[in-house]
């Protein structure tokens, strides 16, 4: 008996849905903050629901460098004109998240930007 409750544990276990993150090395990274100037902007079509991710200068810490912007984010067409203008002008921001996507990639919750 001892042995089918210790299966039936281990298979529970197993069977339970993961979080949006690939591994454990992200913990410490699934809400944070960035703060510096957009070095890179990422577009990719094949990649549903998803609009342009970042990278910076300094690095956005973690597994993945990047922090991507999801089309289902309340304010996505505010955040993508700042993304772009910021990364044109050269200005410094704070990228915000409070998650990780399946690629290991920040999820943009919240961007600021100033004049320097």
């Amino acid at each position: 008996m001892h042995y089918f409750v210790r299966t039936a544990l281990l298979l529970a276990v197993l069977g339970a849905p993961n979080p949006a993150r690939a591994d454990d090395e992200d913990d410490e990274y699934l809400t944070g903050n960035n703060h510096g100037r957009i070095d890179l902007i990422h577009l990719d079509s094949a990649v549903q629901g998803r609009g342009p991710c970042v990278q910076m200068k300094p690095s956005i810490p973690g597994k993945s460098a990047w922090a991507c912007l999801w089309r289902n984010n309340p304010l996505y067409p505010e955040l993508l004109g700042l993304l772009q203008s910021a990364f044109i002008a050269g200005k410094r921001c704070i990228v915000y998240w409070s998650a990780v996507d399946n690629k290991s990639h920040k999820t943009i919750d919240r961007v600021e930007c100033w004049r320097t």
